[in-house]
């Protein structure tokens, strides 16, 4: 048996959390000195601590635990639980990371003004390209992540490893609105089309198409979490808006280094916007 105080030691709770465990009864001591009124513990009373302990770190209220200790919680159960519970710290984790990343951002951003120089802008001629793709509303950006992982490790063994090119999203969204849905299309365009057929686990089917020829393309390439990508398209625009361009649809996104989970600083991504000359001859009319 032990004092309340050594007990607390061995199990790394505190005493006065200990009394309250007994006061509400979750936890008894072993036994109470009737002239003392000292409480004592026993250390097979361990795995009973480690289970409300367990559970108050998953959120649940202490009328909440004394139910289901009732009901003899399984270890399994939660362990179950708690790898969900888990998987929700680490989600909460990576967007207040992402929110820091975005404010350095911004801030490099304010700091460099209406200069583009940080960025090489490039502008191409592209070809109609094979594009074996999905479209689909993401919740997330992560959400958008987990399917571009799962092309990853799938299509390259549907299509050919030495079919693929680089993997491409088109943002199909009107406008950007974190409270709403992305209408994203994403996949590998390919050196020669394929009749490959690949359904993801959510149940959507990849399709084949043709990404459409551009004439006149700019773009420009980045080191970061793809969030965090609004200074490089500031500068493609800076650099629209100065040189007599508009943007003619949809922009794309090719990934050369792909947003690995935990190596998202390392994702490096091209981004291009279809443009054309704007019209200078209605202005000089008027």
């Amino acid at each position: 048996m032990f004092k309340i105080g050594e007990f607390s030691k061995i199990a790394l709770i505190s005493v006065s959390q200990l009394r309250y465990y007994d006061e509400v009864g979750l936890l008894k001591p072993a036994k109470i000195d009737e002239w003392t009124g000292y409480r004592y513990y026993s250390a097979q009373q361990l795995p009973d601590l480690n289970r409300i302990l367990a559970l108050k770190e998953l959120g649940l209220s202490l009328e909440q635990i004394r139910r289901m200790l009732g009901d003899e919680v399984s270890l399994e159960e939660i362990r179950g639980m708690f790898t969900l519970r888990k998987a929700q710290a680490e989600q909460s984790v990576r967007e207040e990371l992402l929110r820091l990343q975005q404010i350095d951002a911004r801030l490099q951003q304010i700091e460099d003004g209406d200069s583009y120089d940080n960025y090489d802008i490039i502008i191409k001629s592209l070809p109609p390209q094979p594009y074996f793709s999905l479209r689909e509303m993401c919740a997330s950006f992560d959400a958008a992540r987990l399917l571009m992982m799962e092309m990853h490790r799938t299509l390259p063994a549907v299509v050919g490893k030495n079919n693929l090119g680089r993997f491409t999203v088109i943002m199909h969204t009107e406008e950007f609105n974190p409270e709403k849905a992305l209408d994203l299309e994403m996949g590998f365009a390919l050196q020669r089309e394929s009749d490959a057929t690949y359904t993801m686990t959510d149940g959507q089917a990849m399709a084949m198409r043709t990404l459409p020829a551009v004439e006149t393309m700019v773009t420009a390439v980045r080191v970061g979490p793809p969030q965090t990508s609004h200074p490089c398209r500031a500068a493609l625009a800076g650099w629209v808006e100065t040189n007599g361009y508009e943007f003619a649809g949809n922009g794309r996104e090719l990934y050369i280094v792909p947003p690995f989970l935990g190596r998202e600083h390392e994702t490096v991504m091209e981004i291009q916007y279809p443009v054309k000359r704007i019209d200078v001859a209605p202005a000089l009319l008027n």
